[in-house]
C-alpha cells in the first residue's frame, strides 16, 4: 500500500518589476487610514491624524509634575515665611539682650560711681575732724577753748553731719585768725627775750624797742641787729 502523496506546493509568481503595489489592508494605503481615501473619494470626512491627536495625551501626562511643582513652591514660600518669623524673634531677642546688658553696665557705672562720691566723702570728713582735733588742740595748749563755747558742745565728732563740721572748720578759722591778731599785738609790746614784760628800753645805736630794761641790760646786743654789740 503505497503512502498518501502530500500536494505540490505553490510557487509564487515573480513579481514585475517597479514599484510595489499598495497594500489594501484595514489600515489603509501604506497604513494610512482607509478614511483619507474616503476623503479622495468624495466622503469629505477625514479620520483624524493619530499623529494630531498626540497632542492631548502629551499635556495630560505634564499635569502631574505642573502640580508636584506648585506643592514644593508652597512649601518653599512657608518654609520662608517661618524663616522671617525666626529672624524676627531673634532680633527681638537680641535687641532685648541688648538692652539688658546696656541697664546692667550703666547701673554698674552708676554704683561705681556712688562709691567713689561715698568714699570721697569719707574722706572729706576724716579730713575736716582732723584739723578740727589740730585746731582744738592749738586752742587748748593757747587756753582758749574755754573761750569758744561751740566747741565745748560738740561731743563726739564723729556724729557730727559733714556740713556742720565744715561750717564750725570756718569759724574756728575766724577765731583763729581774731586770736593770732591779738597774740601778734601782745608781742609785739612784750620783750623780746622774757616774754613778760613791756618793751621799755631804747637800744643804742640802732633805736630798737624790743626789749625791757633787765633784759636790755643783760643782753650784749640788740636782738634785731645781730653782731652789734650795745653801747652801755
Amino acid at each position: 500500500m503505497t503512502p498518501p502523496q502530500q500536494p505540490p506546493a505553490l510557487k509564487s509568481e515573480p513579481r514585475a518589476l517597479g514599484p510595489p503595489a499598495p497594500s489594501y489592508n484595514s489600515f489603509g494605503l501604506n497604513g494610512v487610514p482607509g478614511s483619507i481615501w474616503d476623503f479622495v473619494s468624495g466622503s469629505f470626512s477625514p479620520s483624524p491624524s493619530p499623529i494630531l491627536n498626540a497632542g492631548p495625551t502629551a499635556s495630560s501626562g505634564a499635569s502631574p509634575n505642573s502640580a508636584e511643582l506648585a506643592r514644593v513652591r508652597r512649601q518653599l514660600d512657608e518654609a520662608k515665611r517661618k524663616i522671617r518669623q525666626w529672624e524676627e524673634s531673634w532680633q527681638q531677642v537680641k535687641q532685648a539682650c541688648d538692652a539688658w546688658q546696656r541697664e546692667a553696665k550703666e547701673a554698674k557705672e552708676r554704683a561705681l560711681a556712688a562709691d567713689s562720691a561715698r568714699q570721697l566723702a569719707l574722706q572729706k570728713k576724716e579730713e575736716v575732724e582732723a584739723q578740727f582735733r589740730r585746731l582744738q588742740e592749738e586752742l587748748e595748749g593757747r587756753g582758749l577753748a574755754s573761750a569758744l563755747p561751740g566747741l565745748r558742745g560738740c561731743g563726739d565728732i564723729g556724729a557730727i553731719p559733714l556740713p556742720k563740721l565744715h561750717s564750725l572748720q570756718s569759724q574756728l578759722r575766724l577765731d583763729l585768725e581774731a586770736v593770732d591778731g591779738v597774740i601778734f599785738q601782745l608781742r609785739a609790746k612784750q620783750c623780746g627775750v622774757c616774754g613778760e614784760r613791756a618793751r621799755s628800753a631804747v637800744l643804742r645805736p640802732c633805736q630798737h624797742r624790743v626789749l625791757c630794761e633787765p633784759c636790755a641790760a643783760s643782753a650784749p646786743e640788740c636782738p634785731y641787729c645781730a653782731g652789734q654789740p650795745l653801747p652801755w
